[in-house]
């Protein structure tokens, strides 16, 4: 079942790289602008609580008029335009400053507090960090510095953040996808070479860069894992080929002494005994000729006989050959290929893979009426070739049985098969680099696909 595109793990790291490399700039923006505003804060703090203690000492040098000159000298400077000051009387009158009023909310002793005040000659109130102390005579003093900069800080902050972010997020997915793009590459390599193995090629092996990494580690184990199954597989199919070709020539000599034995005898059961051996000794006989075919195609022999040639004339020879049989069984040959359809391949084993499907078609799609043959292009450089009836078909557990070798779906349906016909044209599709499908066929029926390319990759 398909999970859909996020069901890639591919896209889930992909998608995780991003996500991490997005908060962990998130989150080195949120403590610099944190940091930088700390440090902006406490700079205003100490700014008034210095020019605070330079007004005690001038207070105290100089006395009350020897503060307010100070103070008024401290406003006109150009260079302190931040600066907060406020002196009040005993009895709460403002003498001097440049703030409206002492602030309610602010004791005449009090450490660091931030407060929205109103500086004179100002229409809105603004951020105002202040620290207050009574003087001797019971005056009391107000120092302080506006946070405008904080404010333009945090500000400037928050734009270059989601500038930042930006950035840092089409980076993000920059690098991810070159990550993601690096490891789908190396994975297509093992996926490459095991569809390879899996098609019949026991020679395919993973392509290693020799850097010694994971990779390069797994793509050796893996190596060693073909090499191991190739060699039994070799030694299998040796073992099967040696089997049905020793066994050839005593089947046939069996074969030839009960002709010969029916030629001499004139009882009548003894006949029918002896052609029922003749039977199954013809049924052997084929038997270990596919076999001999399956091993010889899985080894790869006849690729050297390849060429290109027409499909049209092939199915159309197919059909007239099979015609007479067929309508003998209530089934009419119909043939859907497009002129002028050509493919590079084995013709020969070609004819017998269809050859079997169209036996199988008429031994077993009970009730039906009509077997069709195709040939179309199925994509880019491919060519499907099709069998279907419009019998009784089979159940998805039965197709997924059915090109086990040796397996009769039902016995009880007759024929004379060893449950080999399915296991030879997948074979023989592997041999041409493509695949076999089984699908029900529409209203009911089977279909058998073969897709193979145009030009196999090699030959």
């Amino acid at each position: 079942m398909r999970r859909g595109l996020f069901g890639s793990t591919i896209v889930r790291l992909t998608l995780m790289l991003v996500l991490a490399q997005v908060a962990a700039l998130a989150l080195g923006l949120t403590v610099i602008h944190r940091f930088t505003a700390a440090a902006i804060l406490s700079d205003a703090r100490t700014a008034a609580e210095v020019a605070r203690d330079d007004l005690i000492d001038d207070y105290r040098q100089l006395g009350l008029s020897g503060l307010i000159e100070a103070i008024e000298y401290r406003l006109k400077a150009r260079d302190d335009r931040n600066f907060v000051v406020l002196l009040k009387a005993p009895d709460g009158k403002r003498l001097v400053g440049n703030l409206h009023e002492w602030p309610a909310t602010v004791a005449d002793t009090a450490n660091w507090r931030q407060r929205l005040l109103t500086r004179e000659g100002a229409t809105a109130p603004e951020p105002i960090g202040v620290v207050t102390t009574r003087l001797p005579g019971g005056y009391a003093l107000l120092t302080g510095e506006t946070l405008e900069t904080q404010r333009q800080l945090a500000e400037a902050s928050e734009t270059a953040f989601f500038y930042a972010i930006g950035v840092g997020l089409l980076i993000a997915v920059l690098m991810a996808t070159l990550v993601a793009w690096i490891l789908a590459r190396r994975i297509d390599v093992f996926s490459r070479a095991a569809n390879a193995f899996v098609g019949g090629r026991l020679d395919a092996r993973v392509e290693r860069d020799d850097t010694g990494d994971a990779f390069d580690r797994l793509a050796l184990s893996i190596n060693a894992m073909f090499g191991r199954i190739a060699g039994l597989v070799r030694e299998l199919r040796m073992v099967t080929d040696s089997m049905a070709h020793d066994l050839r020539s005593p089947v046939s000599r069996m074969k030839a002494r009960l002709e010969q034995a029916l030629g001499r005898t004139e009882d009548a059961d003894a006949q029918t005994a002896i052609a029922g051996a003749i039977e199954e000794v013809d049924g052997l006989h084929r038997l270990l000729d596919t076999a001999l075919e399956i091993s010889r195609a899985e080894a790869g022999i006849g690729r050297d006989q390849f060429a290109r040639f027409a499909l049209r004339p092939m199915l159309d020879d197919m059909a007239e050959v099979y015609g007479p049989l067929a309508e003998d069984r209530g089934f009419a040959i119909a043939v859907d290929a497009a002129p002028g359809l050509d493919i590079f391949a084995h013709r020969e084993l070609l004819v017998r893979a269809l050859s079997n499907l169209v036996d199988n078609a008429l031994k077993y799609a009970a009730g039906g009426s009509v077997i069709r043959i195709g040939a179309r292009k199925a994509g880019d450089g491919e060519v499907e070739l099709t069998v279907s009836d419009d019998g009784a078909g089979l159940s998805q557990s039965q197709m997924a049985e059915a090109t086990r070798r040796f397996v009769r779906l039902d016995p009880a349906r007759g024929g004379t098969g060893a449950g080999l016909g399915l296991s030879l044209v997948e074979t023989i599709a592997h041999l041409h680099g493509g695949a076999m499908h089984l699908e029900a066929n529409s209203p009911h029926g089977l279909v058998v696909r073969l897709t193979l390319p145009i030009t196999p990759a090699r030959l």
